[in-house]
């Protein structure tokens, strides 16, 4: 890794720019590159071609928020598997590569876009790399390979509303906590601010005031929970007592919730925003789009197992990320990890 960092690979990109990789008409989303929702970042623009400039304290994010990412990415794994050894004896080696560049490129731009469309033509190209050398190397007839994503995405709601859907960005700042505050004023008899924050998903309730108020938190996040209802743009807003206590119904999208909470980091209420409604913030910048929402666009993608043998298949039923480790785990005849929840998938075992 040392050796690696200090060729300063990064430095080949100064003063280049991200182009196109074909001609714009041959493109499904060529008149695409200058939308109103695109994340305008100072020096780097929103349409083609979209300079990464000189070295400077944002020189890195644009290379990041390009396929350059997945480029040096892919360069550092090559680098790896051959100062690993990786698949030079008997014993199998298992290797993780997270391309994630896609994800960057679509906060800031937005999945339907010109930007988005291109980069996964470089990322194809960037996988295409990989195995070619994976071959080189090691043999694919010797290789599995596991391809998927740790989660889907969402449009940006001016995308989606020329399609007549019903989307927009949530604004927390918004939300009318004067009508708030009486309510709880009312129910409770306390003129103390009784939340303390919000951090995607959870409301948190501020415990030092409650305590001090001799007030029940569970009957004050339940309270809290029915008035967030009545915001626009707000889908469910579920205390986690009622989790806990399993006072609700056994849906999918309740046991989605459920399967969130955490009671060490957990907040008091979980909000659940409308379809294609959510905050927009990715680390303090307002960004296109985002993900993290329950909704099934949120959680469909690829999950696809090729090679060392495996005959050509498409599984029509559900299944999930988590199969992976534990088919894996049996495919290798070792141990499930500890925290796997998965099933194994017949299909690549048999």
């Amino acid at each position: 890794m040392k050796k690696w960092n200090a060729q300063k690979k990064i430095n080949s990109y100064l003063n280049t720019s991200w182009e196109l990789m074909h001609d714009r008409a041959t493109y499904t989303y060529g008149e695409e590159d200058d939308m109103p929702w695109e994340t305008k970042f100072p020096g780097y623009g929103v349409v083609f071609p979209h300079p990464f400039g000189e070295m400077s304290k944002y020189f890195t994010t644009f290379l990041t928020l390009s396929p350059v990412g997945d480029e040096l990415t892919l360069d550092f794994a090559k680098t790896l598997i051959e100062a690993e050894n990786i698949g030079s004896d008997s014993i199998t080696d298992y290797l993780s590569i997270s391309f994630s560049s896609t994800d960057y490129v679509g906060h800031v731009f937005g999945p339907s876009s010109l930007e988005g469309e291109d980069n996964l033509f470089r990322l194809d190209r960037t996988l295409a790399s990989l195995l070619t050398f994976v071959d080189e190397k090691v043999g694919l007839k010797n290789t599995l390979i596991v391809l998927s994503a740790d989660h889907g995405g969402v449009d940006a709601p001016g995308y989606m509303k020329k399609f007549g859907i019903d989307a927009g960005y949530f604004d927390i700042d918004a939300v009318d906590t004067l009508s708030i505050k009486k309510v709880l004023q009312e129910e409770f008899q306390v003129t103390d601010k009784l939340v303390s924050g919000y951090f995607h998903p959870y409301v948190y309730l501020d415990k030092q005031a409650i305590a001090k108020n001799n007030l029940d938190i569970d009957a004050v996040s339940r309270v809290l929970a029915a008035e967030l209802r009545k915001e626009k743009g707000i889908a469910d807003a579920i205390a986690s007592v009622d989790l806990l206590e399993g006072n609700l119904s056994k849906t999918p999208l309740n046991t989605s919730v459920l399967r969130n909470y955490n009671p060490k980091r957990s907040g008091e209420i979980y909000l659940v925003f409308e379809p294609y409604w959510f905050i927009n913030d990715f680390d303090g910048l307002t960004v296109a789009t985002t993900h993290g929402s329950p909704w099934k666009y949120d959680q469909h993608v690829p999950v696809i197992f090729v090679g060392s043998g495996l005959e050509a298949a498409k599984i029509y039923r559900r299944v999930e990320t988590v199969d992976v480790a534990t088919t894996l785990s049996h495919y290798l005849s070792i141990k499930v990890p500890s925290g796997a929840s998965g099933t194994p998938l017949k299909e690549v075992l048999k």
